[in-house]
């Protein structure tokens, strides 16, 4: 007990220094938002990874895994590395204008809305981030409270507490404090994955006995349930059948390459080359990652077999962590899924702040850049960041979802929603705001729909929702004006009009 609790307070230490210096550089909104649109490839690729790497991959991952077999590979992490592999493309075309915007709210009203500074679809956009980072919050402190009540002994929810103060001590200091708070988690994270794996391999023989024992299993994920059928874990679509395990790969994906806190990071490099190699970097160092994860999550189904009454399966690898680890690399495992929380949590906490005061409020108010009205910004932010925290703890207690697929209903929601109007925004001059609006709508409402009632003829949710939300838009594109050049020409060409210039001054509200 004593090594896990040296560790993680070792961990805490270097949280606290990386989040003193990167507090430190946020002297202006821009600084705060995106970190001055100035942040190299280092730090590019350490925070991105490590957003990536939340609990619903270093805990959710492996629990798939554990209870419903491949199927967690072929919809879960296909997804996620498709989207990876197309994110370079989307970072290029984000990070690609002069001046770049500071928060994707902000990009959809210069987008759609060029011609007006308290913008409708732009409000309407940050209520929707609002909501699904709120939600993303809770799920990552529910992750850190199971990990941090196994290597303490305490309750769940004095463990949620606890988490809290750590989140919103790394997020007070804005985008900066995240990006070296992320660095150091990805680092850990690598290395906690890694002897965890190695571990795996070592109590089960090897990878020939995990695949031979995992196609074979019959013992339930957890104890009194039904036992499982023989080979249900090694085929591609598990318990669940093609058309969700294809819904979820399709929600993962594209859903993660439109989701607005990865738009957001696109804006954050120095320049459009940085931003797109960020993404493809990221995708070199996710191999290992997710090889470890995978091997986790099938060995522990033969270390574990079945997990005690009254868990959920986001505990087995916390489990067999504290069971079956070295003590030295089982602290260092767990403090990588407490890593893993901190560093999407952070984000997602920061993305929730900003679309309230920054997209919401001050675009209702119709204030000014200045250094006064930018101070008075930050403080309203790290005082929403604090009771936005308090309530993300309440509703991480309430343990509303397991992990991965909490994430995916929110991804899913996203890309239904946002996939023609960043995709088609960004690589065609003709998308407009009715479109835009009409695409919003009906890919949320047929993703809810689908969801709940079920999609018609037994399609993938997602190829319903996003499908339809793009028809629409392509339709009422075609019948409806041309946008004006003030609202796509920044994401087309190299030099841009003086009138386009002004208009991205305006809508930021630069002094």
């Amino acid at each position: 007990m004593n090594i896990y609790l040296i560790v993680f307070i070792i961990y805490f230490m270097i949280i606290i220094v990386t989040s003193l210096i990167g507090s430190k550089k946020a002297e202006s909104m821009e600084d705060f938002a995106v970190g001055g649109n100035k942040m190299g490839l280092i730090l590019g690729i350490g925070t991105s990874m490590a957003t990536w790497l939340s609990v619903a991959s270093v805990m959710g991952v492996p629990g798939n895994i554990y209870s419903r077999g491949v199927c967690a590979i072929s919809g879960w992490i296909a997804g996620w590395f498709l989207a990876t592999a197309l994110m370079p493309i989307v970072a290029y075309k984000v990070r690609r204008p002069a001046v770049p915007c500071r928060t994707f709210p902000e990009l959809v009203n210069l987008r759609y809305d060029p011609g007006r500074e308290k913008s409708p679809i732009r409000i309407f956009v940050a209520l929707v981030e609002l909501v699904g980072y709120f939600i993303f919050s809770f799920i990552q402190i529910q992750g850190f409270g199971i990990v941090l009540s196994s290597i303490t002994g305490l309750s769940y929810n004095i463990c949620c507490i606890a988490f809290m103060i750590i989140l919103v001590f790394t997020c007070m200091g804005g985008f900066e404090s995240v990006a070296r708070t992320d660095t150091a988690n990805a680092i850990l994270i690598l290395i906690g994955v890694i002897a965890g794996a190695i571990t795996v391999m070592n109590l089960t023989g090897g990878w020939g006995n995990i695949v031979d024992n995992f196609v074979t299993t019959t013992a339930p994920a957890v104890e009194g349930e039904p036992a499982l059928q023989a080979g249900v874990l090694g085929t591609p679509w598990g318990i669940f059948g093609s058309s969700v395990i294809i819904s979820t790969l399709l929600a993962n994906a594209f859903g993660s390459v439109v989701a607005p806190h990865w738009v957001a990071r696109f804006m954050a490099p120095r320049n459009a080359k940085t931003a797109a190699l960020q993404m493809f970097c990221v995708l070199l160092l996710l191999v290992p990652v997710f090889v470890c994860l995978v091997i986790i999550g099938m060995g522990g189904k033969m270390i574990i077999p079945t997990l005690p009454k009254g868990v959920t399966t986001d505990y087995m690898f916390p489990q067999l962590i504290m069971k079956y680890l070295n003590p030295v690399l089982g602290s260092l495992a767990l403090t990588a899924i407490c890593a893993a929380a901190v560093s999407t949590a952070n984000s997602m906490l920061l993305h929730c702040s900003t679309s309230l005061v920054y997209d919401i409020k001050r675009v209702i108010q119709g204030k000014e850049a200045s250094d006064e009205n930018d101070e008075k910004t930050k403080r309203e932010l790290r005082m929403w960041i604090l009771l936005l925290g308090v309530l993300a703890v309440l509703g991480a207690i309430a343990q509303f979802s397991l992990l991965a697929q909490g994430f995916t209903y929110v991804y899913g929601a996203f890309g239904s929603m946002f996939f023609a109007l960043i995709l088609l925004g960004l690589f065609m001059k003709r998308m407009n705001r009715p479109a835009a609006w009409v695409s919003m709508i009906v890919g949320l409402v047929m993703y809810l729909y689908c969801t709940i009632c079920g999609a018609p003829f037994g399609l993938p949710t997602f190829i319903v929702s996003a499908g339809l939300s793009v028809i629409s838009a392509l339709i009422v594109m075609s019948v409806t004006k041309k946008p004006p050049l003030e609202a796509y020409e920044a994401y087309f060409a190299d030099e841009v009009s003086e009138s386009t210039l002004a208009t991205i001054h305006r809508i930021r509200k630069d002094a």
